[in-house]
């Protein structure tokens, strides 16, 4: 059964190509009598039979009469999805564990005939009911579960409706080309930051000049991660005695030393798997890029045999957690 079962999917995969735009017409667009349709069929059928046996011309009107409502559903039905413009829009990165909201643009080009009754579902999530009138574009959001990092193929999803009787069902499959790149899962358990560090270059020329980095032209108040040479003792023993917290020197930017999140090296990761690291550093990235709004810092991304510079923004935070969702070369994950 299992090889027959590969071979009928082969066969439907070869016929279903994957594609971002998809215009539903007679060569993707299947129907077949619902449960219902079967039901009225065979009524249809009692019906039929007792108005010959009992010579009724009103039964066989009747029977006529029902017949030919169900030929127009079935007109109707399948062109309730004939001509139906189907587009992939942006989707974004999430972490593993999370559901990705895959979100799908449904056009009408004919003027004067809407589509009611839709029915959307990516593989086997939830149902979601939509309308698109004459000449309108409508938007609906598809949940796709993202169960662990790297490349995300996203599943098939299937376009049905049965307006307007419930006679008959109608229906399209679509296979997006795009996949979403998912991003390591959040560690619940995660520290907190390391504590902030220069450049190795930078600590090297502080050890052979004997100073700090961190001239004292301004103040501020004391951040986690300082170091003790940064403090100004005598501000802070003021600032103590006044009820407050202890006092730093600034730097010239303005800004704290770099942090470096070091795959190998940072506190708090000896002993975990791979994975347990990468989501511990994909944590520890939120958090840095949420001090770096405040606080004007930047942070850097040390992977054995790569490296992301210091940054800061969205742009920089979504380059480090790409890189650790395709790292080391995580291929793809269907579902």
């Amino acid at each position: 059964m299992s090889f027959l079962r590969q071979r009928w999917q082969a066969w439907w995969d070869a016929r279903l190509p994957r594609v971002d735009q998809l215009t539903l017409t007679h060569r993707n667009l299947y129907i077949l009598p619902t449960r219902m349709g079967w039901s009225f069929a065979a009524i249809t059928l009692i019906l039929l039979g007792a108005s010959i046996n009992e010579r009724i011309n009103l039964g066989y009107a009747l029977t006529f009469w029902l017949v030919g409502s169900a030929l127009a559903a079935t007109h109707l039905t399948h062109g309730n999805l004939q001509g139906l413009q189907l587009r992939l829009l942006s989707t974004r990165g999430v972490h593993a564990g999370s559901v990705v909201q895959v979100g799908i643009g449904l056009h009408n080009p004919h003027p004067k005939k809407g589509r009611w009754g839709l029915r959307a579902q990516a593989q086997a999530g939830l149902v979601q009911q939509v309308d698109v009138g004459p000449g309108q574009d409508t938007l609906i959001e598809l949940d796709v579960p993202a169960p662990q990092r790297g490349w995300l193929t996203l599943p098939r999803i299937t376009l049905e409706t049965g307006y307007p009787l419930g006679l008959f069902r109608a229906w399209a499959y679509w296979r997006p080309l795009t996949r979403v790149l998912i991003w390591p899962a959040i560690d619940p358990h995660a520290p907190p930051l390391p504590a902030w560090q220069a450049d190795a270059t930078l600590s090297a020329s502080t050890r052979q000049s004997g100073h700090s980095t961190e001239p004292p032209d301004g103040l501020r108040d004391y951040r986690r991660g300082d170091p003790v040479r940064w403090i100004a003792w005598k501000k802070s023993s003021h600032a103590i005695a006044s009820g407050t917290g202890l006092v730093s020197r600034t730097s010239e930017q303005g800004r704290s030393p770099d942090l470096w999140l070091d795959y190998e090296q940072s506190p708090s990761l000896a002993g975990l798997s791979p994975e347990a690291r990468l989501s511990r550093l994909a944590t520890w990235l939120l958090q840095a890029e949420s001090d770096a709004e405040s606080t004007g810092s930047t942070y850097g991304l040390r992977l054995p045999g790569q490296i992301i510079p210091c940054g800061r923004g969205p742009a920089h935070l979504r380059e480090c957690l790409d890189t650790l969702a395709r790292w080391p070369g995580k291929g793809s994950v269907k579902t």
